[in-house]
């Protein structure tokens, strides 16, 4: 079964079961309860974890006493590949479950040891980690070009796709604290953007968020973007349904 689960998986998605069985015999299933650290900035970096299940916060404390969120990770992604691929002896981040989690856990050594071994599982990470330089970049060009209702109104989307929720009706995953951090901007801004979500079809009430007009929201959101039509987002919720209203569905 962990094998099935384990291909399944990205990273090892072009691992043969060999391979597959080779990683099983040398790294082991841990738990990792919500609000727990999996490691913390400055711990020396022992191992390397891919989520089974759950999310993990990557987050660094500033001297002011703020958490700045740089990834919020969810399941079938791996957390330190930075730190494999540059070979860091010190943890540069801290990594704290928002909710139960269970992750695969290798030792670092023996992946370096093994990775002439290991398939294709080194130009995965390299994918890895273009992605996530990619997804800067974008949010670089978002947080110098968008307002804050417009940041906040692209993260929704991605979360309703990202999680598969009902874009009608879902409850965020994450506390709007959480989601501040996750997209640099103050708590006050957060609440502020909120209420003015509704004139682009976005209601959000309490922490219970409603797409009730996809066109509008594709509007002041999407067509502000440069990569809107390589988003996953974007062709979750607008492909092939720009015609339709999210209220009368």
């Amino acid at each position: 079964m962990i094998q099935l689960t384990l291909q399944a998986l990205p990273i090892f998605s072009d691992s043969n079961p060999e391979q597959v069985a080779l990683i099983i015999r040398n790294s082991r299933i841990i738990t990792c309860d919500n609000g727990k650290f999996l490691f913390r900035h400055g711990d020396r970096v022992t191992h390397f974890y891919v989520i089974f299940r759950g999310a993990m916060q990557l987050f660094r404390d500033t001297p002011l006493g703020y958490e700045s969120t740089s990834n919020i990770l969810t399941a079938g992604e791996s957390i330190n590949a930075d730190e494999l691929a540059a070979c860091q002896t010190n943890h540069a981040i801290n990594a704290r479950a928002v909710t139960d989690c269970s992750l695969l856990e290798i030792p670092i050594l023996w992946m370096r040891e093994n990775f002439n071994i290991l398939g294709n599982m080194a130009s995965k990470l390299l994918t890895v980690l273009a992605d996530r330089l990619d997804d800067a970049q974008v949010e670089m060009e978002h947080h110098a070009t968008m307002s804050a209702a417009q940041i906040l109104a692209c993260y929704l989307q991605k979360l309703c796709v990202l999680y598969d929720y009902d874009p009608r009706g879902f409850v965020l995953p994450y506390t709007k604290q959480l989601i501040a951090s996750r997209l640099r901007i103050e708590r006050e801004t957060l609440s502020r953007a909120l209420p003015a979500l509704k004139d682009y079809g976005i209601t959000v009430t309490g922490s219970h968020v409603s797409f009730t007009d996809m066109h509008k929201t594709k509007n002041f959101v999407c067509e502000k973007c440069s990569v809107s039509k390589q988003c996953k987002a974007y062709r979750g919720l607008h492909t092939g349904m720009e015609k339709i209203s999210v209220r009368g569905t």
